[in-house]
């Protein structure tokens, strides 16, 4: 995920989202679905602007962006085959709507037939401490299990323990992203943090390390059990941007083998940013993951 972006209910009835251990997992499918923000360019057309801006993105989203537009979306990534939903803040933001209405949502996307849902806020610093319990009111209205996103290392500590204060009230885990510094980066730094706290784990984004030149497989073994969320991302070593899964060397294939031989419960989501209409990527991503969990 790039850029930042951002209901008192406690998990209740409505926490459908949560997989039953007892039931184990589907050891050929697991819990793959995909984050909206694959669909970021949705909102000029599919047609990248000359002087792009992430930020004024953003905010064009939460501005002009409606349920009806997030449920077409959501429709849409059904009827492809994805059954778990990761949710992208600006697509469907805590800044814009109350926990009423995500209530609402939850179960609009229940009937539709999503298994579970994730929330990705995008990412904090210290300037976000005071939104922090208003994002878990949300997604625990949602039904969401875990937010996700990236943390501000200078700012980790206070950030990181005002999260674990949310997720022991509101039945929520929070899932670190490792993103380029100054963000939490390095396997090991975000091992550090997450466990000092009781609802802090890891969200393994796979092209992020590959492009840094990570060991993805030493890093998914390091953190453990505490991956609580796995995006699936293709970026070549070296480079940068996102393709369809299984098209740009990284490791995808033994990570996902380790996973499912781990009975990770977790959701695999995918990540395909397309400047264009990302759809075809989408199934051919989907395609690429049931392939390889079939072996």
């Amino acid at each position: 995920m790039k850029g930042t972006c951002e209901i008192q209910t406690p998990a209740g009835p409505d926490t459908w989202y949560r997989p039953v251990p007892e039931m184990g997992v589907d050891r050929r499918s697991m819990n793959i679905g995909l984050i909206t923000c694959n669909y970021y360019m949705r909102i000029y057309g599919y047609q990248k602007p000359e002087n792009f801006d992430w930020g004024v993105m953003v905010r064009r989203y939460e501005a002009e962006y409606g349920q009806e537009d997030f449920l077409r979306i959501a429709r849409e990534i059904h009827a492809i085959g994805y059954r778990h939903l990761e949710i992208w803040a600006p697509t469907f933001s805590y800044n814009v709507y109350t926990a009423e209405v995500a209530g609402a949502m939850g179960r609009t996307l229940r009937e539709l037939g999503f298994e579970s849902l994730v929330y990705c806020i995008g990412g904090w610093g210290a300037g976000d401490l005071d939104r922090i319990e208003t994002a878990y009111r949300f997604a625990a209205a949602l039904g969401a299990g875990v937010i996700t996103g990236c943390i501000s290392a200078p700012d980790a500590d206070r950030v990181l323990a005002e999260a674990d204060r949310c997720g022991r009230l509101y039945g929520i885990r929070y899932a670190i992203e490792n993103h380029p510094a100054p963000n939490l980066e390095s396997p090991q730094e975000i091992l550090e943090q997450m466990m000092r706290y009781e609802t802090i784990g890891a969200n393994l984004d796979t092209g992020i390390y590959h492009a840094q030149g990570y060991d993805l497989l030493a890093a998914a073994r390091l953190l453990g059990e505490r991956i609580y969320h796995v995006h699936a991302k293709d970026t070549p070593a070296g480079g940068g941007g996102c393709y369809p899964l299984g098209t740009a060397g990284t490791p995808l294939a033994p990570l996902l083998r380790l996973l499912r031989d781990r009975d990770y419960e977790g959701m695999i989501s995918v990540e395909y940013e397309a400047d264009g209409d990302p759809v075809p990527g989408l199934y051919q991503s989907l395609g690429y993951i049931t392939g390889v969990l079939a072996d």
